[in-house]
C-alpha cells in the first residue's frame, strides 16, 4: 500500500487530467481557469467530479476530461455545474458565467475561421504565459496549482459579481434545464416560426431568427436540419436564445455538412425539449468532439421534444 496522501498513479482510478496545453484558443483557455479554480478548490479528480454532478447532469468521464483538457468547448450548464460540486459559491460562479460568454463569443467566432486570442480572466492579475504544446495523448498527472502570489478567485471585484449575476439570472432563465429535475409536460400551444432568412435558397451558413410562444420554464428551443437524404438529424450545438418579447436567435446556423452538395434541400425543425432531451443533445455534441467534430447525426431526436415549427431551405 501506498502512504497516505499519495496521488493515484496513471491509470489508475482518481486519476487527475493532465495539464492544458495553451495556445490561446477559447477552449484552451477556458480549460486551463476552470482547472486553476478547481485546483484552488482542493483539485477533485474526474470521480470526485462526477459523483458530485446532479443526476439531472449526465457526462461520462472521458466527455469531462476532454472538456477540461480544452479538447472540446465546455458548456455552460457544464462549467456551472463543476464549479458547485468543487465548492465555489454562487459569486464566483456568476463572475465564471461572465467570462465563458465572453469566450463563446469568441468559439463562435473561431468556427468561422477568424482569427481571435483569448484573453485570462478579470480576476487573473498575473496571468503564465501561453505556450502552444502537442495535445496530450493520455492523463498523466495533475497540474500545479497557482503560485502564492495570484490572488484567489473568490476576490472578485464588486462589480464584476454584479454584471455576473445579472447575465446569470439571464442564462438561468434559458439553461438551468440542464440543472432541472421537476417533470415538463408538453404544451400544446407551443409553436415557432422562421422569420430570417425570407428566402428559400440560402448560403451555407446564415444567422436563424424568428418568433415563438408558450416556451414555458424549464424547457429549451432547439433548431434541427433533418436531411431526406440521409434520414438523419443533425441538431445545432446548443439551444436558441429566447427572449421575453418571444423572438428567438439560434445564432450562425449552419445548413448541412462541409461537403454537402450546394444544391441538396433540407428541412429545419424548431423543437422543444425538456431537461432529459436537451442533455441528450448537449451529450452528443460533447461526444463527437464538438462543433468541429465529425457530424454522424442521429436517426431520431431524443424522447422529451416536441418539433413546434419547420422550414425548407436550398442550399446555395
Amino acid at each position: 500500500m501506498g502512504e497516505q496522501g499519495e496521488r493515484p498513479r496513471q491509470g489508475e482510478p482518481g486519476r487527475r487530467p493532465a495539464p492544458v496545453p495553451r495556445d490561446g484558443s477559447p477552449r484552451r483557455e477556458l480549460a486551463h481557469w476552470l482547472r486553476r479554480s478547481l485546483a484552488e478548490h482542493g483539485e477533485p479528480t474526474l470521480e470526485a467530479m462526477l459523483r458530485g454532478l446532479p443526476d439531472e447532469v449526465r457526462l461520462s468521464r472521458s466527455a469531462l476530461a476532454k472538456a477540461l483538457r480544452g479538447d472540446t468547448f465546455a458548456y455552460l450548464p457544464l462549467v456551472r455545474a463543476v464549479l458547485r460540486t468543487a465548492g465555489a459559491d454562487e459569486d464566483e460562479v456568476a463572475a465564471w458565467t461572465t467570462y465563458w460568454h465572453e469566450l463563446d463569443g469568441l468559439e463562435q467566432r473561431r468556427r468561422r475561421n477568424e482569427t481571435v486570442t483569448a484573453d485570462p480572466p478579470p480576476w487573473a492579475a498575473s496571468p503564465s504565459p501561453v505556450t502552444p504544446s502537442p495535445s496530450p495523448s493520455a492523463e498523466v498527472g495533475p497540474e500545479p496549482p497557482p503560485p502564492a502570489s495570484e490572488p484567489s478567485r473568490r476576490r472578485v471585484p464588486v462589480a464584476l459579481v454584479a454584471g455576473g449575476a445579472l447575465v446569470a439570472g439571464v442564462v438561468l432563465a434559458l439553461l438551468s434545464v440542464a440543472l432541472w429535475s421537476g417533470p415538463i409536460g408538453p404544451s400544446e400551444s407551443a409553436s415557432a416560426t422562421v422569420l430570417a432568412p425570407v428566402t428559400t435558397t440560402v448560403p451555407k451558413t446564415f444567422r436563424l431568427v424568428g418568433s415563438s410562444r408558450d416556451i414555458t420554464d424549464g424547457r429549451l428551443l432547439w433548431a434541427a436540419t433533418f436531411d431526406p437524404g440521409t434520414g438523419r438529424f443533425f441538431p445545432q450545438d446548443k439551444p436558441c436564445l429566447v427572449r421575453t418579447d418571444g423572438t428567438f436567435d439560434c445564432g450562425q446556423y449552419y445548413l448541412g455538412r462541409q461537403f454537402d452538395p450546394d444544391t441538396d434541400r433540407y428541412r429545419i425543425d424548431l423543437f422543444v425539449a425538456d431537461s432529459d432531451a436537451s442533455n441528450a443533445l448537449l451529450q452528443y455534441q460533447i461526444d463527437k468532439g464538438g462543433p468541429d467534430g465529425p457530424n454522424p447525426g442521429i436517426p431520431t431526436l431524443p424522447a422529451g421534444t416536441t418539433v413546434v415549427g419547420d422550414r425548407w431551405y436550398t442550399r446555395s
